[in-house]
């Protein structure tokens, strides 16, 4: 029975790392997304310029 309990918190403990892994990497994609998003308004508002001027 411990064999057993071992191998489930030893999956729970994979899965729980993975997931840690996960959603850091979610967190960094969401950054990234909103930096690109950024920089398109960025641009976009000079070319609203340009075409005022």
């Amino acid at each position: 029975m411990k064999t057993i309990a071992s191998i489930a918190a030893l999956v729970a403990l994979c899965i729980g790392l993975t997931a840690c892994n996960t959603w850091s990497g979610v967190k960094q994609d969401a950054k990234e997304v909103g930096q690109a998003a950024g920089r398109g308004i960025e641009k976009a508002g000079e070319k609203i310029q340009d075409v005022a001027k």
